[in-house]
């Protein structure tokens, strides 16, 4: 529906005031009274400091980017112009020094995943399609064909994104961009506008340029492109045999007869890589200068592109996954191919070792390894992850597939060996991408054996602690803390589901380690006790909502009071959200698609965030505590201030919520 109305003119010529958008913009995050206060991210950032030098950074995916009002194409970019004009002062103003962004390569058609994308193609959504119809871009998208894909967006006004709508519109919109350029820049003396034809001469340039320097890794991603087109499916083990082995080995013959059908669909896929890494760097450049660096996001998988590339790298018949019975169906790489013989890197540990690379030069933020297992001793499987034949490569000395492959475990130079990935692939490829070894986040999440442990312990290597499932008290200087991430539920539905399904033990249980690592350290038991029975399920006839936001305070100080340096908080967690972004092992139009709304900050309460700052300051030593009298007073002071703008119906002349 939307490529044909789009393709036969249906809303050829509309105006902006046609698509049914008024121009009454939400209030920007910035227009409360508490923003007047250009103290408040100081104030966060000293007491930051005084906390242990830590970092505050917040995980957001592109695709839950905000729109500006009569901007929604169906899907966020955190590069975009609404992500500038809303985001950014948001972060700046709450005293953010980074954000955790998701994988960030091209998507599977069929997938809004952004875990199964090909590391070495931008993803071409990312791209703002509203720039690309102003001059000083060369009106290179039609400004009807853009007016259409907003006007049609069946998301549009919602918390949710349309990867669907969006996918169709983005390939109708680039292809609008690749013919004009091409028409543009092939009859400049016809372009009378100076700014365009300025524009069109630069691009030409920039595009001769990229198509030069990149075009050996993207060209066999621009043939995976068309082959996907020409057989009507994304992945390669549905094409023919010939097909699916182009490059396994490389037939030359038939590639050079295929760029000869194909060379303008080729360039159009080297010129959109190129509009997806120019928007992203004036997006970072963005976040640079309001003092905000982007982390990237390492999948532990690999895309079937890259595998369809480089087949020789991965092991034929098995499969990623994670015990006892997750069943991810990433292809397993190949140990044979990870060094040669004489050191040099092999097939698989040159890609690995190219993909961490870029992510490292993308994101100076720094790297969060997804997984981090699967780079020591991945589980793999052939059919299902409980069948005999699964195991780990490289500690399975009984399976008959894999003991080829096994370590003997507790020998003088076993850490070494199941460590050699990491130490000679990983961490060399972050740090010839400008990183060190401290910028690197580690999900050391779920299962990891005792060996595994050993390597990521002697490599000093950051991991994490979620305090969903674990005590924040318990990480170390170099860990990341956090509540949640993309895959688990909001606090705010956690907190719910303790107290209204399970009852009381559950939620008084979950509460007293909540209230005591939100304490000073020497805290006596009966202190702990007094402020455990003040907010428990059943005492004193506290209404359930306000014991729920007292542990919701608890948790959060919690956050500060870790020893952790990076404190991460996933955005549905900062803004109170009970939706869910994505839930494991499901499938469906519900998981990677929530979305900052345009008026995102309406229902946000930040004195949530603010007084959990300030209480953890309260929960220092004596000495810190008096040295920093006056920044305590000042963050109690903004955090009643946010509670009155934002009506927290908490707050009252007895009970003030910066006593929690």
């Amino acid at each position: 529906m939307l490529i044909r109305a789009i393709d036969t003119g249906l809303y050829k010529n509309n105006s902006a005031a046609k698509t049914g958008f008024t121009s009454s913009y939400h209030t920007h995050p910035n227009n409360s009274s508490l923003a007047s206060s250009h103290n408040l991210a100081g104030d966060i950032n000293k007491a930051l400091d005084v906390l242990g030098n830590k970092k505050l950074e917040l995980i957001i995916h592109n695709a839950s980017a905000p729109s500006l009002e009569g901007k929604d194409v169906g899907i966020g970019s955190l590069y975009s112009e609404s992500s500038r004009k809303l985001l950014i002062p948001f972060l700046k103003k709450y005293g953010f020094s980074a954000i955790q962004v998701d994988p960030e390569g091209m998507r599977q058609r069929e997938s809004a995943s952004p875990y199964t994308t090909n590391s070495f193609v931008y993803n071409p959504l990312i791209i703002d399609l509203e720039s690309l119809t102003k001059p000083e871009n060369a009106s290179l998208l039609d400004r009807d064909v853009y007016e259409s894909i907003v006007r049609l967006n069946p998301s549009r006004g919602k918390d949710m994104g349309d990867y669907a709508h969006a996918s169709d519109s983005y390939e109708v919109a680039l292809s609008n961009v690749w013919n004009n350029f091409k028409e543009k820049a092939q009859n400049i003396n016809y372009v009378t506008d100076p700014v365009q034809r300025a524009a069109v001469n630069k691009i030409s340039q920039e595009f001769g340029q990229y198509y030069k320097e990149n075009i050996e890794t993207l060209e066999p991603y621009a043939i995976y492109s068309v082959l996907s087109k020409k057989y009507d499916n994304d992945y390669y083990a549905n094409w023919p045999y010939e097909m699916q082995n182009l490059y396994n080995p490389k037939n030359d013959a038939l590639i050079n007869s295929i760029k000869n059908q194909h060379q303008d669909d080729i360039n159009k896929f080297v010129f959109t890589d190129m509009l997806a890494k120019k928007a992203r760097e004036e997006g970072i450049a963005a976040y640079n200068a309001a003092g905000i660096k982007t982390i990237g996001d390492n999948p532990v998988g690999f895309s079937h592109q890259e595998v369809w590339a480089h087949k020789d790298a991965f092991l034929k018949d098995y499969k990623i996954g994670c015990p006892p019975d997750q069943a991810w169906g990433f292809a397993a790489f190949n140990p044979d191919k990870l060094f040669n013989r004489d050191g040099s890197l092999g097939s698989f540990g040159q890609l690995l070792y190219d993909k961490c690379k870029k992510l490292a030069q993308d994101n100076q933020g720094g790297i969060r390894l997804d997984h981090i297992v699967g780079l020591i001793d991945p589980f793999v499987y052939k059919n299902a992850p409980w069948e005999q034949n699964a195991g780990r490569i490289f500690s399975s000395e009984h399976n008959y597939d894999l003991r080829r492959y096994a370590i003997a475990r507790g020998q003088a130079n076993s850490t070494e060996r199941f460590g050699a990935i990491l130490e000679k692939i990983v961490i060399p490829a972050c740090e010839a991408g400008g990183l060190t070894k401290a910028d690197i986040v580690c999900e050391n999440l779920g299962p990891m054996p005792d060996h595994a442990r050993d390597v990521f312990y002697k490599l000093g290597l950051g991991g994490m602690t979620m305090t969903r499932y674990d005590n924040g008290m318990k990480a170390r200087p170099i860990d990341t803390v956090m509540y949640g991430s993309h895959d688990t539920e909001p606090l705010v539905a956690y907190t719910n589901e303790l107290y209204g399904t399970h009852g009381r033990d559950e939620f008084n249980h979950a509460l007293w380690p909540a209230v005591e690592n939100s304490l000073p350290r020497n805290a006596s038991h009966s202190v702990k006790q007094a402020k455990f029975d003040k907010y428990r399920f059943d005492t004193n006839g506290h209404k359930p909502e306000e014991n729920k936001y007292a542990f919701r305070q608890f948790k959060f100080t919690e956050l500060f009071t870790s020893p952790a340096q990076r404190v991460q908080i996933f955005w549905t967690d900062l803004l109170g959200s009970d939706k869910r972004y994505n839930t494991p092992q499901t499938v469906g139009p519900q998981n990677w698609t929530l979305r900052l709304s345009a008026d995102f900050d309406k229902n946000f309460d930040p004195s949530m965030l603010i007084q959990s700052i300030s209480n953890a300051l309260k929960a220092q030593d004596a000495k810190t505590v008096r040295e920093n009298q006056n920044l305590i007073n000042s963050l109690d002071a903004s955090a009643r201030q946010a509670r009155q703008e934002h009506g927290n119906r908490f707050t009252s002349k007895t009970r003030t919520w910066q006593q929690v």
